[in-house]
């Protein structure tokens, strides 16, 4: 440093003192000037206890309610050490202005540092394994330690902190749950409702993971996996609290019930139905058991009547199929096949069931099987934005381009910033949605929601109608739900929110956006969009080979049932032995198996083994040996029909060479009778063989087991007879000619055949015969030997003047 005239330089030992005396008058001031408080505990990257957090009162804040936020759970040491002097104490963090500063808070990334307040005490010993409840009061505005110090409308990021003496003594961070807090006014503040209300439509969902192994079928009862769906159904569980809590919480004249519509899954109510009329429940040995649950499968069916009476209900695909994934294995049959369960909902409710919306899985749709919809009721699709190729970041409707210029359905969107929210499994992957979810207590997701609710009505206002659509295997518990739906009412009555229809068939508002101003804006449906399938939606879609699988095996099913016809005396409708076949088939891709493809097959492979039992209800009896006496004979073969309608098949029957049986063309078989059949059996060949008789569909498909039939033929067929007349003949000229040659022999005429030098023979006289030779002589030798010469030897092919010319095959003297 340069320094100018008469600057002294202070000696370094000066410098030093002084510098040191600063430091200690700063260091003392800042003590002063600091707060005191709990030394903050030292983060921790693994938590060791888990909080559930039971009931947030006031759920949302409004200029009448009480300052006092009041938040009760229970504490749940996961660890495998006790924990002691366990203290909690609550975070803020500001206030959400963007919708990404609302996501980033959704997934667990806001700061909460703007305002802590103390800690305290909640339990001063907590042993591994152990659980106690906590009750946590803070006060919303004021300025003291216990206060979070709001003072505008907002949403708000809580952290709801649990430090704890660890066994090695030192204090730390040992559990924490986060969720966000909607603020419509401070306590005692003034009303800040927006300028319009939002128009909002919720989803119901009502769908379970599949459970029935056989559903009832004549002479079979119905069977399934386990018995947790009684338990879901009885009081507690969590389908009798989605229903109870509707039920209670949005009575018919409730005009939130406007905005509410019921997504139900028809397999759920096909096998509640079922579960009512008597069911067994098969164990790990592979024995079944009475099933528990009629009495209160019942009981929630005749609730659930009660509650969709008048209100919106629209058919999922049965057992929730993945649509997508069987329009990628190109089967146009298979979706159809899927979205008919309408009618069994329709039935067994009484309601009037909507077939023509469809809410696919992820919210998410492709080319391929938007164009095969084509020939369905379905106009309307439940659509995430993350799925179309463009958005204008708007919720109005739009209309879907397929491969199919002349069918463009209408896409409703589903509000992606509530949709995450709710469901904080979606918001860890897209493949995550279709678990139950929430995982655990469902409070903070739900409070989540209806602060994303929040921020969209007042912040982050556009045009449409803001589609609610929760979790497809939704977890709340019956308090859960009801807190949810009073949440809504809340909003509602605050203005934020307006309950609205899903729109009707030709309905004129299905293509409209919200009423008033935003309604104007929206317009008419006329922007067309592409789709655009998710690749985190592809990755975990149940693999090809058993799509495969199931394809086959529902194409025999096909077969079987154009073989089936009505028995007028029985009165039948032969879908009624079909559809469980195919239901069960589709229970195989069914969502819930996303990313779990062993569990897949296994649903395609127990379907597959009921569809051949079906099969094998129609059979052949027990097989007889048979026996021929001649070519020609009955071949007997009975037919056992087990099922309730009249089976057409074919006989198809193997048989070995020179064996042939008659086809007796198309046949049948009455329902639940027997028949016996006569074809023609030809036999061309004598012993004991045996041919095998089996029963076809005329599409090909196998009924029952192939039986082999044991033959035993005395007869002689065509060859074998001409082969033993021919040798018959043959033998009869060879032995006349010996004797013919004899009797020459002993007239003393020479054979034809004799010797070549060989005098002939000449008549005695007076034309008598010669005398005869003695036994002994050489002339009778001779004639002895000639006669028993082989035809054909070396000394039987010459006669006289033979050996001038060729011998031929057809030479008459060798003949």
């Amino acid at each position: 440093m340069i320094r100018g005239p008469g600057h002294a330089r202070k000696p370094r030992g000066a410098r030093i003192r002084l510098r040191a005396g600063l430091l200690l008058v700063v260091s003392a001031l800042l003590a002063a000037l600091a707060p005191v408080t709990t030394p903050v505990a030292e983060a921790q990257p693994t938590e060791r206890i888990d909080i559930t957090v039971s009931t947030v009162t006031p759920q949302l804040v409004r200029n009448d309610s009480s300052n006092t936020l009041t938040i009760s759970g229970t504490i749940h040491n996961t660890s495998d050490s006790t924990l002691r002097d366990l203290e909690m104490r609550l975070q803020r963090g500001k206030a959400r202005a963007t919708r990404a500063s609302v996501l980033k808070a959704l997934r667990d990334r806001a700061s909460t540092a703007v305002v802590r307040t103390r800690f305290e005490p909640v339990a001063t010993r907590l042993a591994a394994g152990a659980r106690t409840d906590f009750e946590l009061r803070v006060t919303l505005s004021g300025a003291d330690s216990r206060s979070l110090r709001v003072g505008s409308p907002g949403i708000y990021p809580l952290l709801l902190n649990v430090n704890g003496e660890l066994p090695s003594q030192r204090r730390a961070r040992v559990g924490s749950t986060r969720f966000m807090l909607p603020v419509l006014s401070p306590p005692g503040g003034s009303p800040a409702a927006p300028s319009e209300s939002t128009p909002v439509t919720t989803l119901i969902p009502l769908i379970d993971y599949p459970r029935m192994i056989q559903q009832r079928l004549p002479g079979r009862p119905t069977i399934l996996t386990d018995d947790r769906l009684a338990r879901s159904l009885a009081p507690g569980g969590r389908l009798h609290g989605l229903v109870r809590a509707v039920s209670e919480e949005v009575p018919p004249d409730e005009p939130l019930g406007k905005g509410l519509c019921f997504a139900i899954d028809p397999d759920l109510i096909v096998t509640a139905k079922a579960m009512a009329e008597g069911y067994r429940v098969r164990r790990d040995n592979g024995d079944t058991v009475r099933g528990t649950g009629s009495e209160v499968a019942r009981t929630w069916l005749d609730e659930l009547r009660s509650v969709t009476q008048d209100r919106c209900v629209i058919s999922m695909p049965y057992s929730d199929t993945d649509v997508v994934a069987l329009g990628r294995a190109e089967l146009p049959e298979l979706i159809e096949n899927s979205l008919d369960g309408a009618d069994a909902v329709s039935e067994e409710l009484g309601v009037e069931v909507r077939e023509d919306v469809l809410w696919p899985v992820d919210g998410a749709l492709d080319e391929p099987a938007a164009s095969q919809l084509a020939d369905t009721a379905v106009n309307k699709v439940l659509l995430h934005p993350d799925s179309l190729a463009s958005t204008d970041g708007s919720l109005r409707p739009a209309r879907l381009s397929t491969a199919n210029s002349d069918y463009t359905p209408s896409a409703r969107l589903i509000d992606p910033l509530v949709a995450d929210a709710l469901n904080p499994m979606r918001g860890q992957s897209a493949a995550n949605s279709t678990q139950l979810s929430p995982p655990g207590d469902a409070t903070p997701a739900l409070l989540d929601g209806l602060a994303s609710l929040t921020f969209r009505s007042r912040n982050a206002a556009v045009p449409g109608t803001t589609l609610i659509a929760p979790p497809r295997r939704w977890n709340p518990n019956e308090g859960e739900l009801r807190d949810f739906l009073s949440g809504l009412r809340t909003l509602r009555d605050a203005g934020f929110v307006r309950p609205t229809a899903l729109p009707e068939p030709g309905d004129g508002s299905a293509e409209r956006g919200a009423a008033g101003t935003r309604e104007q804006s929206a317009g008419n449906a006329t922007r067309q969009v592409a789709l655009a399938y998710p690749a985190s939606s592809a990755a975990d879609e149940i693999p090809q080979r058993v799509l495969d699988e199931l394809a086959a095996q529902n194409r025999k099913v096909g077969r079987f049932y154009r073989a089936a016809a009505r028995e007028p005396a029985k009165n039948v409708d032969p879908a009624s032995v079909t559809t469980p076949l195919r239901n069960g088939l589709l229970r195989g891709a069914s969502s819930a198996w996303r990313g779990e493809s062993g569990t897949a097959r296994k649903w395609v492979e127990t379907a597959e083994r009921t569809l051949r039992g079906i099969l094998g209800s129609v059979r052949l009896g027990d097989p007889k040996p048979i026996s021929l006496t001649s070519s020609n004979g009955k071949l007997p073969v009975t037919v056992v029909n087990d099922l309730p309608v009249t089976i057409w098949f074919e006989l198809h029957v193997d048989s070995p060479r020179g064996v042939s049986v008659d086809d007796l063309g198309r046949l049948k078989v009455p329902a639940n009778g027997k028949r016996q059949f006569l074809p023609k059996l030809h036999a061309e060949r004598a012993g004991k063989f045996t041919v095998d008789v089996t029963m076809r569909t005329e599409g090909g498909t196998k009924l029952g087991r192939t039986q082999r039939i044991r033959v035993n033929s005395n007869a002689y067929g065509t060859v074998s007879l001409i082969i033993t007349i021919s040798g018959a003949a043959l033998l009869v000229l060879l032995s006349g000619r010996r004797i013919v040659r004899r009797i020459r022999g002993r007239n003393g005429t020479t054979t034809p055949n004799g010797p070549t030098g060989t005098a002939a023979e000449q008549p005695g006289p007076n034309g008598s015969e010669p005398p005869d030779t003695p036994p002994n002589s050489p002339e009778t030798k001779n004639a002895d030997e000639t006669a028993e010469t082989p035809l054909g030897s070396a000394d039987d092919t010459r006669t006289d003047g033979a050996a001038d010319r060729p011998t031929t095959e057809n030479d008459p003297q060798q003949s």
